[in-house]
C-alpha cells in the first residue's frame, strides 16, 4: 500500500470523505463489517445525512428523493398519473422486492424504518381520501405536520387506507420552492365502495408492524361532496384476498 493511501486510510476525516461517495446501500450494510472504524464514522452527523437518517440542512434546488427507498419502495415514488386506475394498489405492495420475508424485513427496528423519503425531507403531508360510492362521490383530508416524514411513518399510514380491493394510492411531491403548495408531500387514496361485499383485504397480516399497526393518530375532517359521508362498510371477509 502506497504511503498516500495509508494517509488516506490513517485520516478519519479522509475516509469519511470517501465513505460519502458510496451508493447508499454500500454505505448502509458493508461499511460498517469492514472494521470498527468505519462503522463509527458511519454515525458521524455528514454520513447520517448521506443515509438518509437525519436531515441535510444545506439547501438544494430539487429535493433528492431517497434512492435505496426508490428501489425498496417502488410503488411510493411511482410517476403520477391523472388516471387513477393506473395508481398502485395493495397488491403493489405484495410484489415489492422484500415481500417474500415480510416479517424479517418489517422488524420496528428496521433501519429503512428511520430513513427520511427525501433530503430535505418533507415536512408537512396531506392525506387525501376519496370515495366512490352508490350516492356519488366525497372526500376527506387529513394534515400531518409532525415531520420530518420517515419511511416508517409513511408506510405505516398508507398501509391501513388502501388494504381493500378496488382501492389506489399515488404519492405527490410539491415543487420544490413552491411557497403556495399547501404541503411538502401529498398522499392520495381512492377506492369504490363495495358495501355489499363488505371489506375484502389484500394484505396479511405479515405487512403490518404490530408495534406501529394503530398508532397513526391520522384525524380527518368530515366527509364532503355529493354524500355527507360513505356508508358504513362492515369488516366482512377476513381472509386476504388471493392473488
Amino acid at each position: 500500500m502506497s504511503n498516500s493511501q495509508n494517509a488516506v486510510l490513517s485520516t478519519p476525516e479522509l475516509v469519511e470523505l470517501t465513505l460519502s461517495h458510496l451508493p447508499i446501500r454500500d454505505l448502509l450494510i458493508i461499511a460498517p463489517l469492514v472494521c470498527k472504524t468505519w462503522q463509527a464514522l458511519t454515525l458521524t452527523p455528514a454520513l447520517q445525512r448521506a443515509l438518509f437518517f437525519e436531515p441535510d440542512p444545506s439547501y438544494r434546488a430539487e429535493r433528492v428523493r431517497n434512492p435505496l427507498l426508490m428501489e425498496m419502495f417502488a410503488p411510493f415514488y411511482s410517476a403520477v398519473s391523472t388516471e387513477r386506475w393506473t395508481w398502485p394498489t395493495a397488491k403493489d405492495i405484495k410484489w415489492m422486492p422484500w415481500s417474500k420475508a415480510p416479517h424479517a424485513f418489517n422488524r420496528p427496528e428496521a433501519s429503512w424504518r428511520r430513513m427520511l423519503v427525501a433530503q430535505p425531507p418533507p415536512r408537512k403531508m396531506l392525506i387525501s381520501e376519496t370515495c366512490h360510492g352508490r350516492g356519488g362521490i366525497c372526500d376527506r383530508r387529513a394534515v400531518l405536520d409532525d415531520q420530518p416524514l420517515r419511511m416508517g411513518r409513511l408506510y405505516d399510514i398508507t398501509l391501513p387506507l388502501i388494504d381493500r380491493v378496488v382501492t389506489s394510492f399515488c404519492v405527490r411531491w410539491s415543487h420544490d420552492g413552491d411557497n403556495d403548495s399547501p404541503s411538502d408531500i401529498t398522499l392520495s387514496v381512492d377506492y369504490v365502495q363495495q358495501c355489499a361485499m363488505g371489506i375484502r383485504h389484500v394484505l396479511g397480516n405479515q405487512f403490518y408492524n404490530t408495534a406501529t399497526r394503530y398508532k397513526t393518530n391520522l384525524t380527518f375532517g368530515d366527509w364532503s361532496g355529493i354524500r355527507a359521508h360513505p356508508v358504513e362498510e362492515s369488516d366482512g371477509d377476513p381472509d386476504e384476498e388471493s392473488d
